[in-house]
């Protein structure tokens, strides 16, 4: 994904983040600065802040979470399995309400949240990435 293509994109802030009040909530991406890693986000409330691309999180892609599913039926319950179905129906159908709604599953499902998710700055070119190692 390209820098241009994150403005107007859907993010959930990290569930982890305890520094913010911002924790866990989702929000839509109003502008980036990749060089200074600050990307404001904008909130149903009308509230704009900035975070690094390490602490916001987007959608894996449909393909990706059926994939996901798939290749795991035999290590994961059934209930992984069809979430992991359910928000790759969401995410394909391209509405930002059921884009939401993928999200607000999420916020209850911390393990759901990790194999659905990926890292904003993991995703983006040239954005800083997580350091491996020293």
């Amino acid at each position: 994904m390209k820098e241009e293509d994150t403005t107007g994109l859907m993010v959930m802030i990290s569930p982890v983040l305890w520094t913010s009040e911002y924790v866990g909530r989702i929000g839509i991406i109003e502008f980036t600065d990749f060089t200074n890693d600050r990307i404001w986000v904008r909130f149903e409330d009308e509230e704009v802040d900035y975070f690094s691309s390490r602490t916001l999180f987007v959608l894996k892609n449909a393909g990706e979470l059926n994939e996901l599913a798939e290749t795991n039926r035999a290590v994961f319950w059934d209930h992984v399995i069809k979430n992991l179905q359910s928000l790759a129906l969401l995410q394909a159908s391209g509405s930002d309400s059921d884009l939401k709604s993928a999200f607000t599953f999420l916020q209850d499902d911390p393990d759901l949240h990790r194999l659905a998710t990926i890292r904003l700055n993991e995703v983006i070119d040239n954005a800083p990435k997580r350091k491996i190692g020293r």
